[in-house]
């Protein structure tokens, strides 16, 4: 199969931390050709104080010193995120560093060149606090879901096995999208995808091999609702148009226990499924499929895995 270029936007500060997801990254695409990786790496605002007029000999002088210590730090972070590229089998070529002064937040400032650039998702460690420092130090996921309105997110927590990932779709567009960003991002990799509602009706799973639902999923579908019944449909071409093999795909009713959060992360452990997708309806209080509650619920909770987050 021919690969269809991937692009990714990597936030990066001064911390090995922040370099995490490319483990992932060269897990999920062994052939690293057709993956183009921005660095993104943010430097400290000038001081107001330098930014006057009339300096006296010493502000300038200390003003120097801050310009060369800060495009020191920017070129020693941006050298060994290029150089960890390169160990792990990116080409030069494909590799691309962008240094910005910090005007607005971290999220801010990545979601914003992830919609020029048009990558196909962004790329964060999973936060955890005082464990990450620098510009990524503290939890910027709210943030992120917030400003990330084009680009899909990804979050990541390494070690995370590609092997299996989990689509969650519902009656809402944004878990389609969600799927659709899946299926493309999958393409040429071996991962299994289950494709899963979550239903309280159900005492039991439902599971249809391939794309073709079978009786016991067919009548199921049959008894839902309008709006279910159109997203599936709709999930269903998706899949059909896609380049992914149907062998690699189940479709999947699952029993919900009304705590959505959870019900998603029991079904991924039991799986053993790495990658979890999720798809929401933006923010403001629009959530669609997840609310911003379970989302956040769903970032906060998951381990080992990485949640890609689409809207």
């Amino acid at each position: 199969m021919t690969a269809t270029p991937k692009a990714f936007l990597l936030p990066i500060d001064d911390t090995e931390a922040s370099l995490r997801p490319i483990r992932f990254l060269t897990q999920l695409y062994p052939d690293r050709s057709r993956i183009s990786l921005t660095i993104h790496y943010l430097v400290p605002a000038l001081p107001p104080v330098y930014a006057e007029g009339r300096l006296s000999p010493a502000q300038v002088a200390k003003k120097k010193a801050f310009l060369k210590e800060r495009d020191e730090a920017a070129q020693k972070a941006c050298a060994r995120a290029k150089q960890v590229l390169l160990d792990v089998g990116f080409s030069e070529e494909v590799i691309h560093e962008l240094v910005q002064e910090k005007e607005l937040s971290v999220a801010h400032h990545a979601c914003r060149l992830a919609d020029i650039k048009r990558v196909d998702a962004v790329l964060f460690p999973k936060q955890s606090g005082s464990a990450l420092e620098g510009f990524l130090k503290g939890d910027h996921t709210s943030a992120l879901l917030h400003h990330c309105l084009v680009s899909p997110i990804w979050f990541v927590d390494d070690p995370a096995d590609t092997s299996r990932a989990v689509v969650c779709v519902s009656e809402h567009r944004a878990s389609v999208r969600a799927l659709d960003h899946a299926l493309f991002m999958l393409e040429e990799t071996a991962t299994a995808i289950d494709v899963v509602h979550f239903s309280k009706k159900l005492s039991k799973k439902i599971i249809s091999h391939g794309i073709e639902p079978d009786g016991d999923m067919t009548r199921w579908v049959a008894d839902q609702s309008a709006d279910v019944r159109a997203n599936y449909a709709h999930a269903l071409d998706i899949i059909r148009e896609s380049a992914v093999d149907s062998a690699r795909v189940r479709l999947v009713a699952a029993p919900s226990s009304g705590k959505i959060a959870a019900d998603i992360l029991s079904y991924s452990a039991e799986n053993k499924d790495g990658i979890l997708v999720l798809g929401h309806g933006g923010s403001g209080g629009t959530w669609g499929f997840l609310k911003s509650s379970v989302t956040k619920k769903i970032l906060a909770d998951f381990r080992h895995q990485a949640v890609w987050v689409n809207q």
